[in-house]
């Protein structure tokens, strides 16, 4: 019966000797293809932030609006080619796809997560922080009020431009003419019965007529002239009771005209408001800030027709945002309409983003970059036109 050597192996033993090669080549394999596999895997996630960013944009000039070639612009596009450029300059690849929506629509695709972030005039509040996330305030603003021309004019000026008033000029000129028709009277008949008074030239004679009958008017009867004919003396008698009368009447005119334009240039603030008639846009804030204080404004679909109301004097003001009544007011033709140097209800801008989005930071730093440097004034200047002085 032979015997097994310690350098044979039984059948059952090459088979396990086998198994154990196989096995160490699968791990050599497995660790081998690691790193290839970890490459594979960088590449995926560096393709994946090259990815288009879908951005619901409404139409708010000067926030977001598009320019005759159909491009998106504004305040809110220019920040966000500015958010798209640093990250190009970090070697990520990306591009912005503008989905136009209304604002209700705009809010709910944000909330939802069906685009990465919404753009165009929306402001903070606490209704909207409870639905979704927003980026840092890039534009901080408030309520404002635009008024016409005829409740610009306060104080000294606003008397000046009563005094030349169509209005005040009527009574002045029926006023003049009156004196002119009592001055001619008293010279044709005083002219030579009382030649020392009245004598001499048109001219001089009609003159010295005036003096006396504005003497005669203000009840100061200096005496230094007086008629001394019957009918001299009875044009005399009938201008004396003519002029109660029309001082009266002029003093009230004065009066009334004073208070027209007192009425006009009430509006200094949001106190006034409850005095007026006042309009601004539909479902706004605004809206709720007037109601909210009794004041039932009138109603438009957007700020340039809420303007043009005013523009026609329909109404004594319009209340909405202070940037896009600005910014309205700057580019249309309308000279007359101005917007007074007081906020109020303080709002700030941002964009809304999905809660957790991975773009918060990125965008949070380029917003806080951009809006820090000297030349973003002049970028916010270029739309709204220059902040309104007191």
């Amino acid at each position: 019966m032979p015997i097994e050597t310690p350098t044979s192996k039984s059948p059952v033993a090459t088979q396990m000797h086998a198994g154990r090669a196989i096995a160490a080549l699968l791990t050599l394999l497995a660790s081998t293809s690691t790193p290839a596999v970890a490459q594979d895997q960088t590449e995926a996630e560096s393709n994946a932030e090259a990815r288009t960013v879908a951005v619901a944009v409404r139409d708010a000039p000067p926030f977001s609006m598009k320019n005759a070639q159909g491009e998106w612009t504004g305040i809110c596009v220019d920040l966000l080619r500015e958010v798209q450029a640093e990250i190009r300059a970090a070697g990520r690849e990306v591009t912005i796809d503008y989905r136009e929506m209304g604002l209700d629509e705009l809010l709910d695709a944000v909330e939802r997560g069906k685009v990465d972030m919404g753009a165009g005039a929306i402001t903070l509040n606490y209704e909207r922080e409870l639905r979704m996330d927003f980026t840092h305030p890039f534009y901080s603003s408030g309520l404002g009020i635009a008024v016409g021309a005829n409740q610009r004019d306060q104080g000294w000026l606003g008397i000046a431009s009563a005094v030349i008033s169509p209005t005040f000029m009527k009574v002045v000129a029926a006023l003049l003419a009156a004196l002119l028709i009592s001055a001619v009277a008293v010279y044709f008949f005083e002219r030579r019965g009382n030649p020392e008074q009245f004598g001499g030239g048109p001219a001089r004679g009609i003159g010295s007529g005036l003096w006396w009958a504005a003497v005669t008017l203000t009840t100061v009867g200096y005496g230094d002239k007086a008629p001394k004919t019957l009918p001299g003396r009875l044009i005399g008698l009938v201008w004396m009771f003519a002029g109660l009368f029309i001082i009266a009447s002029f003093t009230a005119s004065v009066t009334s005209v004073l208070t027209v334009t007192q009425l006009k240039t009430g509006i200094s603030g949001p106190g006034d408001l409850p005095s007026v008639r006042v309009a601004t846009v539909e479902g706004s804030t605004a809206e709720s800030y007037l109601r909210n204080r009794g004041i039932v404004p009138e109603l438009f679909s957007g700020a340039a027709d809420a303007l043009g109301a005013l523009r026609q004097e329909r109404v004594a003001a319009v209340v909405y945002d202070e940037p896009i009544l600005r910014y309205q007011i700057n580019q249309a033709d309308a000279p007359g309409l101005h917007v007074l140097p007081v906020t109020f209800e303080p709002q700030e801008y941002a964009f809304p983003i999905p809660d957790g989005s991975p773009l918060r930071e990125r965008i949070n730093q380029s917003l806080l970059r951009t809006t820090s440097q000297p030349g973003w004034r002049e970028v916010l200047n270029g739309y709204l036109g220059e902040p309104p002085t007191p």
